[in-house]
């Protein structure tokens, strides 16, 4: 279903738990969310539109215009609006979920590119990639709140599963800083310095593994240069592996529409149950899976120029954003298949899991 349509959401007594969405979350936090509506969010970076899909149906379910060159998207804690990155307008567009209507811009010091949400401290965190900046905007008033400065541009903001931090990285600086969300006040900072022959530097996405306690255990970084992932330790900031795929598993299927962008991987994503990580490759057109916490490969999957990839909450399907096809993809996590295929807009590439609190109605026609 491409044609945009309208229709409104029934939200009532709406539950405040602090896991209400996140781009990335895990079981350890609050145990497993397979019992929340979730949504999935498909931005088109070259057209003005979002996609929402229920991933329960497998159904598209929702279609938000007037959304200009839109990049990152969030979601509120309570489950009343999305919250998108505006690249052309230089602002956050915040969107009811009931009527997919933009209510208001708010206004950034600059280009943003993506943006994340801790629930725990009701706050959304944008990347300025224009400037050395993170600007925090709380949920409430709608209010700038905090101007995090940064070592350079910041490409992505991710928020750890617990909702304790807010992670920026940067790709001209190479630079990772760890922000506390309840005071705003820089944690840690470190760096991935550039080197060549073989070249790698510059971070892109972002996932966080956890303990058992649901505290972040490590950093897992699409790195420039780097086809695979490295995994940084959170408490000492040191690398402690680099995976890649076997040599074997590198051969290219066909062609992607906007190159590799000097980072061959750029999506990565742990399943909320822990049990395996997924990794996009713009250099192969296809996504690889490893267990965890061993890192055995387990397999790849054709996907064509894949983007971005996200969860549902039961761990069951991944869902990737396929910029050169302007699709959306399903793959079967078991089965290590594509299930599904959806036509978006144009240039598709980061997408998002919306978990929504547990007594939300969901779409009414």
């Amino acid at each position: 279903m491409k044609t945009p349509f309208y229709c409104i959401l029934i939200l009532t007594g709406l539950c405040s738990l602090p896991a209400a969405a996140q781009t990335y979350y895990a079981d350890t936090v609050d145990g497993p969310l397979t019992d929340r509506p979730t949504r999935i969010l498909q931005t088109n970076s070259a057209g003005t539109d979002v996609f929402v899909f229920d991933p329960e149906t497998m159904e598209q379910v929702g279609y938000i215009p007037n959304l200009p060159h839109n990049h990152g998207a969030t979601v509120h804690a309570d489950g009343t609006h999305y919250y998108f990155t505006n690249e052309h307008e230089q602002t956050v567009d915040v969107v009811n979920t009931q009527t997919f209507e933009v209510e208001e811009r708010i206004q950034l010091a600059n280009g943003p590119h993506n943006l994340s949400a801790s629930m725990r401290a009701r706050k959304v965190y944008v990347a300025i990639i224009a400037e050395p900046l993170i600007q925090v905007i709380d949920m409430d008033s709608h209010e700038i709140v905090a101007n995090i400065e940064t070592g350079g541009g910041v490409h992505n903001t991710f928020v750890t599963p617990d909702g304790r931090y807010a992670v920026g990285g940067m790709i001209g600086a190479s630079e990772i800083i760890a922000i506390d969300t309840e005071t705003d006040e820089v944690a840690w900072e470190m760096s991935i310095p550039y080197t060549q022959n073989p070249f790698t530097g510059g971070v892109r996405p972002i996932a966080f593994t956890t303990n058992p306690d649901g505290s972040t255990r490590s950093l897992l970084i699409n790195v420039g240069g780097w086809h695979g992932f490295w995994e940084v330790d959170w408490d000492s900031q040191e690398v402690i592996n680099r995976i890649s795929p076997p040599d074997d598993a590198w051969n290219r299927t066909d062609q992607t529409a906007d190159g590799i962008q000097s980072a061959p991987s750029h999506g990565i994503v742990v399943l909320p149950d822990q049990s395996q990580v997924w990794h996009s490759s713009r250099a192969t057109s296809h996504i690889y899976g490893y267990s965890f916490p061993d890192y055995e490969y387990l397999g790849r999957v054709y996907i064509g120029n894949p983007a971005w990839l996200t969860a549902t909450n039961d761990s069951k399907h991944i869902w990737v954003g396929v910029a050169s096809h302007n699709e959306t993809a399903v793959v079967d996590v078991e089965a290590m298949e594509v299930i599904k295929r959806f036509p978006v807009g144009q240039a598709p590439k980061r997408i998002f899991t919306a978990i929504m609190p547990s007594d939300w109605q969901g779409e009414a026609q």
